[in-house]
């Protein structure tokens, strides 16, 4: 008789170190898994794991380890370098929902430990008294500007209300407010992201770094052991730091949100081949040299029969990763948090800076609080200037969530469709959906074949807000005036 389909879950009380060896030994052994996991003990699977993860280098068998970490009272910037994880699962604390508290503060030790400390505690307590002290009249503000519908339940409405007043508010928290985020990761990858913060130059890191291995190691003992920091990147970064300063110097550069810096300039011969090469013995190069002599509407055919016939929830074809785009994009900190978490891509942030100039939310002007939202960012300007000089890196926890950053993106095609659509929805917020906007409409004005097939939310409010930002009236750099 043909031997029966078995598909179950192993035992919950199994740690991730066996779980690990258990699928591991599949390779050599014909037993089923239930009898592998009933046979084995966490002695057994630490000496397997030390055999072969970490003696002979068969890393991958440290994947089937997964673990959750809850991370608590980290700052902004931690969470950004802890989820720059591609591989891995997270859920951060909204600065959507919920209000965040001025006694939740990252305070570096070697700034509170200088002359400079005032200067750090005023910076940050100003923003965050300024952020308090707006945070009732910003509801009353939206409630009178968007009244309720009358179909509308209140505590629904009471919620929406909420995030509207947050939405603005967020652009004063300092990037050194606490928050919390909860991460689901395979072992190979902890390890990765253990060695990555503890060779990382802000000590807050380093401290993270240590703590996390620390608790994981109560989870899988073998499997992280030897996540240490590591010198190559430490001085790689270093030199390259020194080399960019030496090379480029300390220019801020153009003021653009989004630009595309380079794509595959074939990229619907590129996609057409794709499509249709799993359906083909030829060679990608035989498909190609045929596609090419197409007629530009049977190129549109083919790749209008692949993606019309996607409903709300369908992933576009796998075949779109073939296909890349390269961004160049200037955004908001506070937008930047939400762009970032698109992480199957390849990401290069600069650091937190001043040099690029902040937002004014046209709702702070319309609510009568642009002259004290200006006073307390602009305060933290001064004092990043002062801080920088003595500490760099440490500099950056002072910058309000309304200074902008840049960030180098490659998406493949694929992604970029997800990203759009997402990020372009009417409940997002216009920061980022502005931004996912201008990827659509620069995708476009190169490949208007492909950006025709991508979901995107042009709606007139977010166009309008979008708008009033890039009105200079709502853009202000006092870094730059002060170093003319």
């Amino acid at each position: 008789m043909p031997a029966e389909r078995r598909i179950y879950t192993l035992p919950n009380n199994l740690m991730p170190e066996v779980k690990a060896v258990t699928f591991a030994k599949c390779s050599r052994s014909p037993e089923p898994f239930d009898q592998i996991a009933a046979e084995l003990t966490e002695e057994k699977s630490a000496e397997f794991h030390d055999k072969w993860v970490v003696g002979f280098g068969h890393s991958s068998i440290a994947e089937h380890a997964v673990i959750s970490l809850a991370i608590e009272n980290v700052s902004n910037i931690a969470t950004k370098v802890i989820e720059d994880s591609r591989l891995a699962s997270f859920t951060e604390k909204s600065s959507r929902y919920q209000i965040f508290n001025k006694d939740k503060m990252y305070m570096p030790e070697n700034v509170m430990n200088s002359e400079l400390k005032d200067v750090y505690l005023d910076a940050v307590n100003s923003l965050m008294d300024a952020y308090e002290e707006m945070t009732q009249p910003m509801m009353d503000f939206v409630k009178q500007k968007y009244p309720r519908p009358e179909d509308q339940d209140e505590k629904l409405y009471n919620m929406i209300s909420k995030a509207r007043a947050c939405d603005n508010l967020r652009y004063l928290l300092p990037t050194a407010v606490l928050t919390n985020l909860g991460m689901t990761i395979n072992t190979r990858e902890l390890e990765h992201l253990i060695m990555k913060l503890l060779s990382h130059s802000l000590k807050e890191m380093q401290d993270i770094g240590r703590e996390m291995k620390e608790k994981a190691m109560e989870a899988v003992p073998t499997l992280i052991k030897f996540a240490n920091k590591n010198n190559y990147i430490v001085q790689t970064k270093e030199e390259l730091r020194r080399i960019s300063r030496w090379e480029l110097g300390n220019d801020a550069g153009a003021n653009q949100a989004v630009t595309i810096v380079d794509y595959d300039k074939d990229a619907v011969n590129k996609l057409v081949a794709s499509l249709l090469y799993p359906y083909s013995d030829l060679s990608y190069e035989d498909i190609i040299k045929k596609v090419k002599q197409l007629s530009d509407d049977r190129k549109e055919r083919i790749i209008d029969e692949s993606l019309k016939g996607r409903e709300k929830f369908d992933a576009p074809l796998r075949e779109l990763e073939h296909v890349y785009y390269t961004f160049d994009i200037l955004m908001d900190y506070g937008a930047f948090r939400d762009v970032q978490r698109h992480r199957m891509c390849t990401q290069s942030n600069q650091p937190i800076t001043v040099v690029h100039g902040y937002d004014l939310p046209p709702e702070i002007r319309e609510a009568g609080f642009e002259a004290k939202f200006k006073e307390v960012v602009e305060k933290s300007v001064e004092a990043y200037n002062k801080i920088y000089k003595v500490f760099p890196e440490e500099a950056q926890y002072v910058v309000p969530m309304c200074f902008r950053k840049r960030v180098l993106i490659t998406w493949n095609l694929r992604e970029l469709h997800h990203f759009i659509s997402l990020r372009s929805g009417k409940k997002g917020h216009a920061s980022y959906r502005r931004i996912a906007q201008q990827c659509w409409r620069e995708l476009n004005k190169i490949q208007p074949l492909l950006a025709k097939y991508i979901r995107v939310d042009m709606d007139e409010m977010s166009v309008s807000w979008a708008a009033s930002l890039e009105n200079k009236d709502y853009y202000y750099n006092p870094y730059a005036a002060r170093n003319k």
